[in-house]
């Protein structure tokens, strides 16, 4: 097999490729590009390097946050495609979960790989954001994003969190919006405890509170009960989601919203 194509027509359409697919295996980037594996482990690789695409065993996957390639400190700070069990379906939930916020709304958004995709679709809005999601927070601010409030306190590393004693008595906001390990007739549950406590200090400023959950979740007990199913009023989830549970969620009038 020749290398007819150059470097740069090989890297464009990879990258393109990666736009529409998030992963690439190395077979499949050497059946678009008809050239030999080397060359595509060695464009990988480059691209790697110039902080355009995260090299994975066998492939290479879409960046999902700014460069860190030149910030130590930032490695593996934000969520990777490969970290997710359903990243298009996870996609299309954070998707949903903007969509419905109405212009200039205040809204809240916890700790979560589902709720770090909400970043890219918040860009082409003039939602008021309130988190303390750092890797959401940090994402906003490098690509410029005006209407953040960062819920201030200790920065904690092991949970990417900003966790404050006080009480944020002046917030209000239309939605919160939160992630779960797991979602059963019991309610949303979460194994990260400090997200938990702060997510829970939020609920007193939302006037709804939207649980985004992943199909994989449903049915599943993840943890600590976060919040009851009184206590929510719409999830929002993939098409596969678990039918027993998704009746015990329209029983308990809370809305669901099928992606």
């Amino acid at each position: 097999m020749t290398d007819l194509m150059t470097m740069r027509a090989r890297h464009r359409q990879i990258l393109d490729y990666l736009n529409e697919h998030s992963i690439a295996t190395v077979k499949q980037l050497v059946d678009l590009l008809q050239c030999s594996p080397a060359t595509v482990r060695r464009d990988i690789v480059d691209l790697d390097a110039e902080g355009k695409l995260r090299k994975i065993r066998n492939g290479a996957e879409k960046i999902l946050s700014p460069n860190s390639n030149d910030s130590p400190g930032m490695v593996n700070f934000y969520p990777k495609i490969s970290d997710y069990k359903n990243y298009d379906e996870c996609d299309r939930i954070a998707r949903r979960a903007v969509d419905i916020c109405q212009a200039k709304d205040n809204i809240f958004i916890g700790e979560g790989q589902t709720t770090f995709l909400m970043g890219k679709y918040l860009m082409e809005t003039d939602l008021h954001v309130y988190s303390n999601y750092l890797p959401l927070v940090t994402y906003l601010i490098s690509k410029g994003y005006p209407h953040l409030v960062v819920l201030g306190g200790q920065y904690v590393k092991s949970q990417s969190l900003l966790v404050s004693p006080d009480t944020h008595v002046s917030y209000q906001g239309r939605y919160m919006f939160v992630s779960g390990d797991g979602l059963t007739e019991g309610g949303l549950t979460k194994s990260a405890l400090l997200a938990f406590m702060e997510e829970k200090k939020m609920l007193n400023y939302a006037d709804k509170v939207i649980a985004l959950v992943d199909s994989t979740n449903i049915g599943v007990f993840g943890g600590i009960s976060l919040f009851g199913l009184e206590e929510l009023d719409m999830v929002i989830t993939g098409q596969q989601a678990d039918p027993d549970v998704l009746a015990a969620l329209h029983a308990a009038n809370v809305h669901v919203e099928l992606v």
